[in-house]
C-alpha cells in the first residue's frame, strides 16, 4: 500500500490532482490495486493534446479563453480575482481594498500579505495582457483600413 504523498513523488499527475480525486472517493488513501489500475491509465493519457483538445472543444470560445488565461493561477480566490480584474469596464477601477473584503467574504478566510502580494501581481498581469489585447485590436482596425483604401 501507497499513499497519495508518497505516489505524487513517483509519477507526472500532481499531488494537487490526487488529492482532488480522493475527495471526490475515485480513489483511496492508501491506494488499494484498483486504484494504482485507474492511475496508471491516467498517467497514459495525462496531458495528450487529442484528448485535451476534445475536451475544450466542447466549451465556447469565450469559455476557452477564460480558461487558457487563468489557467496556470492555481487556486480558485486567483482565478476569481483575475476575472475580476478582466472584466472590468475600460475606465473603470476597482479598489484592492474592495476585492480583499470580496474574496475574504466570498472565500472565508483572510488573505496573508503574502496572498494579498500576489493580488497585486495578477492585477499588473491583467493590466498587461488587456493593453496587449487593445493594441493587437488597434493593429488589427488599421490593416482592415488599409486593405480597404488600396
Amino acid at each position: 500500500m501507497m499513499y497519495i504523498t508518497e505516489y505524487a513523488r513517483v509519477t507526472s499527475i500532481p499531488r494537487n490532482i490526487l488529492r482532488y480525486l480522493n475527495s471526490e472517493g475515485m480513489i483511496e488513501d492508501p491506494l488499494d490495486e484498483e486504484d494504482y489500475i485507474r492511475l496508471r491509465f491516467l498517467e497514459q493519457i495525462w496531458g495528450n493534446k487529442k484528448i485535451l483538445r476534445s475536451q475544450l472543444s466542447r466549451l465556447s470560445l469565450k469559455a476557452r479563453e477564460s480558461f487558457l488565461r487563468t489557467a496556470d493561477l492555481p487556486s480558485k480566490w486567483e482565478r476569481y480575482a483575475s476575472t475580476r480584474f478582466y472584466n472590468l469596464e475600460d475606465g473603470k477601477k476597482l479598489p484592492m481594498a474592495a476585492l480583499i473584503e470580496e474574496i475574504q467574504t466570498t472565500f472565508g478566510f483572510l488573505l496573508s500579505k503574502k496572498q494579498i502580494s500576489r493580488l497585486y501581481k495578477i492585477r499588473n498581469r491583467v493590466q498587461v495582457a488587456k493593453h496587449r489585447k487593445k493594441i493587437q485590436a488597434e493593429n488589427n482596425t488599421k490593416d482592415l483600413l488599409q486593405s480597404a483604401n488600396k
